[in-house]
Formats: structure tokens, C-alpha cells, sequence
């Protein structure tokens, strides 16, 4: 069933792109991705209203990608939706066949499995790449990061040599990058909390984006939900990243955290998918997570390699009794895997004050 959806769902498309021919800007890497399609899309949309589609949420991968640039919302992570795919597909067609793409597309390419990412640009052949930062994430899918690498490299060789390649200067595999296409390439310094509004900037200074439009596109609320969203509750400064986490999204949050007004309070769950080595890059990430924070909390079986101060077995029994080992003050990060729901948590914290 699945095979047929996606084979009906890029026909849909490949006859949308040919007769528009839009202008494709692909985000791919392994942090940031969603944060960087939507910086992205709102600096667009702000410069050329009514000609641009972001892709909806994470909508990345082989059947979900066709629906985002068909102009669909849905998530296929909350919503269970096996009986409606006989209808999403009849909307699917119908819609490319009566309707225009905008002149924009703003996209994520995901990866589920080896190869995803080829399959995907190969259909779509953007103007403009953009590898936010590649480091470990999925790896159960992967025998080596060289492996991982050569997948989010594969989106650059099919930009053209007209187009642009956009890559971060603290990209350990930056170099690699560079030889990976013939396309013009630019190198930005980019890192959380703000990677996603500099690639954004680079971007819309490609694009001649007038620079007062794209300072009031991102200072709109643009940042979609639980990813590195800062707020205040009572006394304590919160910052949200609970929707996904990998080693090198931990380590970047952590450091923001280290920069925050202290007591800080690391509330770290589970990293999922990342194959043999999952244990030891959890204890790297713990030991990390002790030189920024001053109390460590985790939550999920992996989590414990953090070694932290206090355990919960999942998010729930966290939620409901993690008030007892907080301050009263001072600055907590809420992080991990989307499997391990540690937006709970932040429930909790919003309502409790």
C-alpha cells in the first residue's frame, strides 16, 4: 500500500513541477531542520506574499513530502489516518490537476532509510540546499557517520550549476561538502540558538531580499512549537526543546543553557535511533550536560547513561512529580526524543506556576 500511495502521490507531483517549475529551496542535515524551513519560509513569505508554500511541520519523507508541496497539513505522527488515504490520495490528484504550485517551494527532506534523500532530490532538483549541520542522528539506519554523511550530501549533487548551496562553517564535515557539487556554495556561521534565522539571512541576501523585511519576518513568531522556544514561567526561565534530539542538538541546547541565569536544570530524555553506539553517546552527552548544568534529571531507560541526580521511567511519572526537585529559581532545559514525549514536561511546567 505504501509503495502505491507514493508512486500515485510524486506522479501528482512531477506533473505540478514540470508545468510550474517553481523556484525549490531544500533544507536537509541533522538539527534544525523544521526551525530552519519555517525561518526560511517566513522570511519569504514576508518579501513575496501569496507566492510561497513551506512545507507543513515535518512533512519529509517519501509520502509526506508530495502532500507538504500539494499545499496538505497533517501529521502523521498524531493523527491516525489509514482509512482517510483513499481520500487524501483522490485530493491529492485533484488538486494537482486544477491547481498551481506558488512560485516559492520551501521544503525538508528527511530520511527514514538509506537512500531517502537521493530518491527525493532527484524528483525535485533544487535551486537552493541547504545542510543545516550534519552529526549523529539516526544511526541505527546507518553502519558508519561516512554512511550518514553520503546521504545528506546526496541533495547537492542535484542542484545545478546555476544554483546554491548553503553549509555551516562549524559543519565538521564542511569541507567534504564543498567538493560535493558544482554549485555556487556558501559557507555560514551558523549555531543555536540562532542557526536557523543566519541561514535565513544568507538565503534572503541570495535572494536580494530587502534587509529590513527579513528582520521583521524573523522577529515574528515564526519558531515552530518545542523547538528552542524560550519563555518565562514564575521565576524560571524555560527553554523548550522537547519535540527531537539528537547528540549534537543535546550539546547545542546544553550550551545555551550554560548561558542562561543559574540555578540551571538539565531535564534530558531518552535519544532514540541511534543503533549500537546509543549507550556511549548518551554517557558523552551526560558528561557534557555536567559542565552547563547544575542538576541533571532524565527521563527514560537510556537516559540513565546520563547519570543524573533523579530517573523517571517515562514522561508521565516525570510530569506528575518532577516539581520536587526544582528550584524556585533559575533556568531549566526540557530535551529528548519525540518517542519519549518530554512535552508533557513542559505541560506540566506552564500550568504548575
Amino acid at each position: 500500500m505504501s509503495d502505491i500511495r507514493v508512486k500515485i502521490l510524486w506522479w501528482v507531483v512531477r506533473y505540478r513541477l514540470k508545468k510550474d517549475r517553481p523556484f525549490i529551496i531544500a533544507i536537509t542535515g541533522s538539527i534544525a531542520k523544521t526551525s530552519t524551513k519555517d525561518a526560511v519560509g517566513a522570511v519569504l513569505r514576508a518579501a513575496f506574499p501569496k507566492a510561497v508554500r513551506v512545507g507543513y511541520g515535518n512533512l519529509n519523507s517519501l509520502l509526506g513530502l508530495p502532500l507538504a508541496i500539494l499545499g496538505f497539513e497533517l501529521d502523521f505522527r498524531k493523527t491516525h489516518i489509514t482509512w482517510q488515504w483513499p481520500f487524501l490520495l483522490l485530493g491529492a490528484v485533484f488538486c494537482g490537476l486544477v491547481y498551481s504550485l506558488p512560485k516559492y517551494l520551501v521544503i525538508e527532506l528527511g530520511a527514514d532509510r538509506p537512500g531517502d534523500i537521493e530518491k527525493l532530490a532527484s524528483q525535485l532538483r533544487p535551486d537552493v540546499a541547504i545542510i543545516t549541520i550534519v552529526g549523529e542522528a539516526h544511526l541505527q539506519y546507518y553502519n558508519s557517520m561516512a554512511a550518514l554523511v553520503a546521504e545528506k550530501q546526496s541533495v547537492l549533487k542535484w542542484v545545478g550549476k546555476d544554483g546554491a548551496i548553503f553549509v555551516n562553517a562549524h559543519d565538521p564535515f564542511l569541507e567534504s561538502h564543498r567538493k560535493a557539487s558544482d554549485a555556487k556554495l556558501f559557507v555560514v556561521d551558523a549555531d543555536l540558538p540562532h542557526l536557523a534565522e543566519s541561514f535565513a539571512e544568507a538565503v534572503a541576501k541570495y535572494l536580494n531580499i530587502d534587509p529590513t523585511s527579513v528582520q521583521k519576518a524573523l522577529s515574528g513568531n515564526w519558531r515552530p512549537p518545542h523547538r528552542m522556544n524560550q519563555f518565562k514561567v514564575g521565576d524560571w526561565t524555560i527553554l523548550d526543546d522537547s519535540y527531537n534530539a539528537s547528540p549534537a542538538a543535546m550539546r547545542s541546547a546544553l550550551t545555551l543553557l550554560g548561558n542562561l541565569p543559574q540555578p540551571r536544570v538539565a531535564i534530558l530524555g531518552s535519544m532514540l535511533e541511534l543503533g549500537s553506539t546509543e549507550a556511549k553517546l548518551h554517557q558523552e552527552v551526560g558528561e557534557f550536560a555536567a559542565t552547563k548544568a547544575d542538576l541533571i534529571i532524565s527521563v527514560g531507560e537510556l537516559a540513565k547513561n546520563y547519570k543524573p541526580k533523579h530517573f523517571y521511567a517515562d514522561s508521565t511519572l516525570a510530569a506528575a512529580d518532577i516539581f520536587h526537585h526544582l528550584p524556585n529559581g533559575g533556568s531549566i532545559l526540557v530535551k529528548g526524543s519525540y518517542g519519549i514525549k518530554m512535552n508533557k514536561i513542559i505541560e506540566a511546567i506552564t500550568k504548575h506556576k
